[in-house]
């Protein structure tokens, strides 16, 4: 599976274009990938000097606490703050976090502005982003493109910041099952499935990652999501694999490979009893696979 969050090289780039037609519109100010394991790390919102910024932080390993308007709110990894600058928060480490590794984007211009503004008036302001998520693997991207020097014009910087806004407001606009009350061991099975579903995996799998006995997580996996377990993996698995018959070439057999299955034989018969066509029907179709079903996010 496709994934940005491997080794990386720890770093910060900042940038300060002039062109005022895209400064107006999206900008990138920096992007960064850190990890920190000292309680010194310490941030104020009311004390920043970059005014008039936006910043996106995700998790990518550890965790940290973002205190906002005398609310705490800790942020683990598959989760992302979003705040202005100046803003009466403080993030930081708590001596109880052994290491807090993050991705994070700060942007500015007016339709950065319109989109925090929105999902802050929305939604809370920690959200839950899976890995495999648009928002989440663009801002991978970006990072990779400025360590490597291909950021150097504003309107690339600025088709890259308007696109990373745009993803976002999609994401929101899709989200529809990961609310706050969910219990955060049924989050952590789900995350764990998306990262590993290529994998020989199964219920059992999904319990050990939740930390429960796999009588206690099925119940409340079906409690929660209203399907099993194995329903869960299955969609995921066959959604997986109607992207793939969409997107590339791949054969039926390299397809089934790349979503958990054994052979082509196996995917073919999951797949018709779950869409009703084979994956070559599927693949001549410009059917969409949420017609049939839709996976929490």
């Amino acid at each position: 599976m496709l994934s940005h969050f491997q080794a990386q090289e720890y770093s910060t780039y900042a940038y300060r274009f002039l062109e005022s037609r895209t400064n107006e519109v999206a900008q990138l100010w920096s992007v960064g990938w850190d990890e920190v394991f000292s309680p010194l790390y310490n941030w104020s919102g009311n004390q920043r000097k970059d005014v008039g910024k936006y910043i996106f932080q995700y998790t990518v390993s550890g965790y940290g606490m973002i205190e906002i308007d005398g609310k705490e709110y800790k942020v683990d990894a598959g989760k992302a703050f979003i705040v202005n600058i100046p803003g009466n928060y403080r993030y930081y480490l708590p001596k109880e976090s052994e290491n807090w590794e993050f991705i994070f984007l700060t942007l500015y211009g007016d339709e950065v502005q319109k989109c925090w503004d929105y999902i802050q008036s929305t939604h809370s302001p920690v959200i839950r982003f899976h890995p495999e998520s648009a928002p989440v693997q663009l801002l991978a991207q970006i990072y990779k493109r400025a360590s490597e020097k291909h950021i150097a014009d504003p309107f690339h910087a600025s088709s890259l910041s308007y696109r990373f806004v745009m993803e976002l407001y999609q994401y929101i606009k899709s989200m529809d099952s990961f609310t706050e009350d969910w219990p955060e061991s049924i989050i952590s099975s789900i995350l764990f499935a998306r990262n590993h579903y290529h994998e020989e995996i199964g219920p059992d799998e999904m319990a050990d990652a939740a930390h429960l006995s796999r009588y206690h997580f099925s119940r409340l996996f079906k409690q929660t999501t209203g399907i099993t377990p194995i329903q869960y993996l299955t969609k995921l698995r066959i959604q997986k694999a109607a992207e793939l018959l969409h997107q590339t070439k791949y054969s039926i057999e390299e397809i089934a490979e790349n979503v958990g299955y054994a052979n082509a034989n196996y995917l073919t018969k999951v797949f018709r009893k779950t869409t009703n066509m084979t994956p070559g029907q599927y693949r001549k179709s410009d059917a969409s696979i949420d017609e049939h079903f839709a996976l929490p996010k």
